[in-house]
């Protein structure tokens, strides 16, 4: 078993952890109130409605409503939603339905339909939450990161393709020429296919990780820093072994 299968291995049993799963549960919940706190809040200002006036008028009390629009309420109650729905001039079926309480279209024949469209969750539907592994030398190769992770972070499904994905903590300047910094949070898809042009997460002799471009010439591989100071390092091609490519970097400002 190569070095990289192992790593698929480890990493595979870490987004498959009951941390990673719970995860994915609250990303999946918090897209449903996201989406609907946004809908009603749209919906109230079409009508040219403040809070307190759709309290008044629904009988919903104005607490309840702003805790539904700022996605801190899920699941809000049938009766609930007949009295906001009375209130705003919208069919009942068709906010049930916004709500996740109906999975099919209201019946058009028996129900006005509204003019207002949901607010677009897509991209909060694509989060899925990824292990930060720890750092990773933008330098001379250190010690083999560790699948030893309880930090997870939300990126877009989009960039990751049909990969699993992982962020490291970037240590030192080595590809500063292309804006990748120290503290600087790379996310990487994971896969050992890569171009040229790709900054790869590579592993050396499976002990050590650095962060560099990568070309192969017969039974030596070339990692190329972008920082112009730096010289170029080779290695035996059979020492070399690329885990992934970033696919998106993160900055984080410390605090003084």
């Amino acid at each position: 078993m190569t070095f990289v299968n192992i790593f698929e291995e480890q990493l595979f049993i870490l987004v498959n952890s009951a941390t990673y799963t719970e995860l994915k549960l609250q990303v999946q919940v918090g897209a449903f109130v996201y989406r609907f706190g946004q809908y009603l809040r749209e919906l109230r200002k079409q009508r040219n409605l403040t809070i307190n006036q759709l309290a008044l008028y629904s009988g919903v009390s104005a607490a309840l409503i702003s805790r539904i629009e700022n996605n801190q309420r899920s699941n809000p109650k049938p009766d609930t939603l007949k009295k906001l729905a009375s209130a705003l001039k919208i069919s009942y079926e068709e906010l049930l339905l916004y709500a996740g309480v109906l999975s099919e279209q209201p019946n058009k024949a028996t129900s006005k339909p509204s003019t207002l469209k949901p607010v677009d969750s897509t991209w909060y539907e694509r989060q899925v939450p990824i292990p930060v592994l720890g750092s990773i030398r933008a330098g001379t190769p250190v010690e083999m990161l560790a699948l030893n992770s309880s930090e997870f972070i939300l990126v877009d499904s989009y960039i990751l393709g049909n990969h699993e994905g992982f962020a490291l903590e970037v240590v030192g300047d080595s590809m500063n020429g292309d804006y990748i910094f120290d503290g600087d949070i790379a996310i990487i898809k994971f896969t050992s296919n890569f171009s040229p042009q790709d900054i790869c997460v590579v592993a050396i002799n499976g002990e050590e990780a650095t962060l560099k471009r990568v070309k192969c010439q017969g039974d030596i591989c070339i990692l190329t820093p972008s920082n112009p100071t730096m010289e170029p390092m080779v290695y035996d091609a059979t020492l070399v072994h690329v885990i992934g490519v970033v696919v998106e970097v993160r900055r984080r400002f410390k605090s003084r």
